[in-house]
């Protein structure tokens, strides 16, 4: 988010308890926190956010069977789509969300997943 005021503004619109996150975005947070110079930061604005989000946080037989028939699907394909990403789309697949990204190209290979870049 870092000071972009167009996903301040969806954020107000929406509601931020309105909002998910799943447990693998806040690994894949955290593990920024721990590569930056500013750890501790990093990581207590992390812990704010979690407050402020719902969190996704289990991965049920539903979502794994989601997840392993989507990388089948793409690996017949030929596409790899990164195994963290894929999880992520698996649970707003199974939960009926949108992931919310700037990062499009990581997901739109997944069919049927809904995405939204609140950058813009």
């Amino acid at each position: 988010m870092n000071g972009n005021d167009n996903i301040r503004r969806k954020v107000k619109a929406v509601g931020s308890r309105e909002i998910c996150t799943t447990i693998i975005t806040i690994a894949e947070l955290k593990f920024g926190a721990y590569h930056s110079a500013k750890i501790t930061a990093n990581l207590e604005r992390i812990a704010v956010l979690q407050k402020k989000l719902t969190l996704l946080y289990e991965i049920n037989d539903p979502i794994t069977t989601i997840f392993a028939e989507h990388k089948s699907l793409l690996k017949k394909k030929g596409i790899t789509v990164g195994d963290f990403d894929l999880l992520i789309a698996a649970f707003a697949l199974h939960h009926n969300l949108a992931v919310v990204t700037n990062n499009i190209s990581h997901f739109k290979q997944i069919s049927d997943l809904k995405i939204e870049n609140w950058r813009v």
